[in-house]
């Protein structure tokens, strides 16, 4: 696909610092369908070590999905997205591979190590906010492919060759100091493809233009084979190697030669306004029967996706939580961070609060509306406090402090998680060899276990204390060490250490716990295509761990009491 008069196949890509497979990559024989649609059908692509190779088409035509083919972030046959497709490669001089060796069907491990990694540019840059410039390149550098070599340059480095502020929060940053710090983390993971997605996507003429000289900058000097994947021919097609034209009317890669490149805009046309993607039968369409019958059936679609989902996970799940981490180091620090969502201050004032509201209304009313007050309050005042001291201990507190941790502390995670699947950041952990349970499942279900005990503790504190204020407030005709003294009556463990019954509370804590960690992570997890998508999460996410939170209550009292 390379014109052999191609000025800009310059002598650079030859030195001796060139990062490449060794010789071209071809996918053969590539097949796409998207819901059915097919997109691509029987097409070949050509990556040329070392090059620039920009891919053009219409809104609609696919560009995105052959990019994430090309990552490894689309399964062959998944729900949506079902694709095939034959991949050689020239392997001589490859230390890794034997000469023309194919790959597997799965892209990502297909090219491994013909690609020890591929490195992706997200359209949303796919940065992590609760990390710095800093930590964002760090994370990738940890997770090099090959970290027995050297890194070319510490974090600090990368972020001073791109024009990165290091002192400047993420989310301070503009969005042209975002896509360059997309860049250098990118670089900073040593990957052999860089793959940009859509890179000028909502950027001015002027703007477009500066990110299009960086890449082509940013390859000159690295070497990186990279493949640009866009709809703004105009700024990008200058900078190329290479051009290939999807054509969705053909459904090929068509490879452009560069005499051809200033006649792109006259085949570029939306996906929409081709009639041959027509699915809907002529007999059918604008029928209300058919337009009912076919939304059923995707509902019920739907219905049946989510409950296989649902079924894999609950079957994966022992093997998911398994503490295996690529780096401690980032299984801490993504600890710290979600035991910060879940059990922050703002967590435990919100559950102490509840406390204070359980521990009064339960004292206050137990005595101000006791039957025949007068004559039955001596008999069962030391009676009504023990009582009063079990109920909050072993029934009240437990059962409002889950609650409200599964609705707070569930939707926060969910939101975090739906963001992260929202904005590209758990593909870009897939692109370094991460899998999203190790650093997100994994550290939130052990945030929750941390949690979930601490703030019921901190509610039933509360309660306690209120409790007794409440109690002395309203007799004051009796020491404050009557309270202390019946409150904790029924509590009283033989050892005099822990509470009776703290065993239950611990175990229901325990459970309510791992069931919110786990649902809010798949909940946030599941596909989202849009900030709708995150919210029907969170709500999910509340419904679904109520629920979860409420039976683990009801079956645990059947086998307490």
């Amino acid at each position: 696909m390379t014109s052999e008069n191609d000025p800009q196949s310059n002598s650079d890509t030859n030195s001796a610092d060139v990062r490449s497979t060794g010789g071209p990559v071809r996918l053969e024989r590539l097949c796409v369908d998207v819901a059915g649609r097919r997109l691509l059908d029987d097409a070949r692509l050509d990556l040329e070590p070392g090059k620039l190779l920009v891919v053009v088409g219409g809104s609609g035509a696919g560009k995105s999905v052959l990019l994430r083919i090309l990552a490894g972030l689309l399964p062959r046959d998944g729900a949506v997205v079902r694709w095939s497709a034959d991949i050689a490669a020239d392997t001589a001089g490859h230390p890794d591979t034997d000469a023309g060796s194919k790959g597997p069907a799965r892209l990502g491990a297909a090219l491994s190590p013909l690609l020890r990694r591929v490195g992706v540019v997200f359209q949303q840059f796919a940065l992590f906010d609760e990390l710095s410039p800093t930590a964002n390149v760090q994370f990738a550098m940890d997770h090099r492919g090959d970290r027995h070599r050297p890194p070319e340059q510490d974090a600090a480095g990368w972020l001073a060759e791109l024009g990165v502020p290091a002192e400047v929060p993420v989310a301070g940053l503009s969005g042209g100091q975002k896509q360059r710090l997309a860049i250098a983390r990118t670089l900073a993971s040593d990957p052999e493809v860089i793959l940009y997605d859509e890179p000028t996507s909502g950027l001015d003429a002027a703007s477009g233009a500066k990110v299009a000289s960086l890449i082509r900058q940013t390859q000159q000097i690295h070497h990186r084979t990279s493949v640009v994947v866009t709809h703004d021919y105009q700024t990008l097609i200058p900078i190329a190697d290479e051009v290939v034209f999807l054509d969705s009317r053909q459904k090929q890669l068509v490879s452009v030669p560069r005499d051809q490149w200033s006649q792109i805009h006259q085949w570029m046309h939306p996906v929409a306004a081709d009639p041959a993607n027509a699915k809907t039968p002529e007999h059918l369409s604008g029928t209300r029967g058919w337009s009912m019958g076919r939304r059923l059936i995707e509902q019920l679609d739907t219905f049946l996706l989510a409950s296989s989902d649902a079924l894999i996970s609950a079957l994966r799940l022992p093997v998911d939580v398994l503490p295996v981490f690529p780096r401690w180091k980032w299984a801490g620090r993504f600890f710290v961070h979600y035991l910060r969502l879940v059990g922050g201050p703002s967590a435990c004032v919100y559950l102490a609060i509840a406390g204070l509201i359980a521990g009064f209304t339960t004292t206050y009313f137990t005595f101000r509306f006791l039957p025949f007050r007068l004559y039955t309050q001596p008999l069962l005042i030391d009676e009504l406090l023990a009582s009063i001291g079990f109920a909050l201990y072993r029934i009240l507190v437990p059962v409002l402090a889950t609650i409200l941790v599964a609705a707070r502390c569930g939707a926060a995670v969910a939101a975090d998680v739906g963001v992260k699947r929202y904005g590209g950041q758990v593909d870009a952990m897939r692109t370094l060899g991460v899998r999203p349970q190790a650093y997100l499942l994994v550290p939130i279900l052990a945030a929750f276990l941390v949690a979930t005990p601490v703030l019921e503790w901190i509610a039933f504190f509360a309660a306690r204390l209120i409790s007794m204020v409440t109690f002395t407030a309203t007799h004051a005709d009796i020491p404050s060490y009557f309270w202390d003294q019946h409150f904790f009556r029924n509590l009283r463990g033989q050892d005099g250490l822990w509470p009776k019954g703290a065993g239950w509370v611990f175990g229901k804590n325990a459970a309510c716990g791992v069931g919110t960690a786990v649902i809010s992570y798949y909940q946030g997890l599941r596909s989202k295509q849009s900030a709708a998508d995150v919210s029907q999460a969170i709500t999910a996410t509340v419904l679904w761990t109520t629920l979860w939170v409420l039976g683990v209550h009801f079956a645990v009292a059947l086998m307490e009491f």
